[in-house]
């Protein structure tokens, strides 16, 4: 008999901003996880990596930009299934430099777009929520 237990992921996000406007990519319609939705760079923090590491490779994998991580703003919590349990934890960071290089397997475009813009994407949840969050 197979029993699966409760867990915890932990995933950390980069508000990236330049110029007063925020990166957002839009994931790509082959990714398997909410795909066509606008999201932030980030991703789920691995064994022995701490959240900093972590946050760090998911912003060079995910856009190839050099950035200074902030702090933490915003952290969304949900249960993506009757077993997990996930955290989403939003850290502002600086824009240093790079161009953004995007994998095609994981997102398909990009913009730099300020908060108004960004109300009208069409968002993963997480995201939504901190959008709410920041015009408030």
């Amino acid at each position: 008999m197979d029993i699966q237990k409760p867990y915890f992921k932990v995933a950390a996000h980069g508000l990236i901003q330049k110029d007063g406007k925020f990166l957002v990519t839009r994931r790509s319609s082959i990714n398997d996880y909410m795909p066509e939705l606008w999201d932030i760079p980030g991703g789920t923090v691995e064994f022995n990596e701490n959240i900093y590491q972590c946050l760090e490779r998911e912003i060079d994998e995910e856009s190839k930009l050099k950035v200074k991580i902030d702090k933490a703003i915003f952290v969304h919590d949900y249960l993506s299934n009757e077993f997990r349990h996930q955290f989403q934890i939003v850290y502002t960071c600086d824009y240093q430099n790079g161009e953004v290089v995007l994998n095609p397997e994981e997102h398909d475009d990009f913009k730099w777009v300020t908060l108004d813009e960004l109300e009208s994407l069409p968002k993963i949840a997480f995201l939504d929520e901190l959008f709410k969050f920041l015009k408030n």
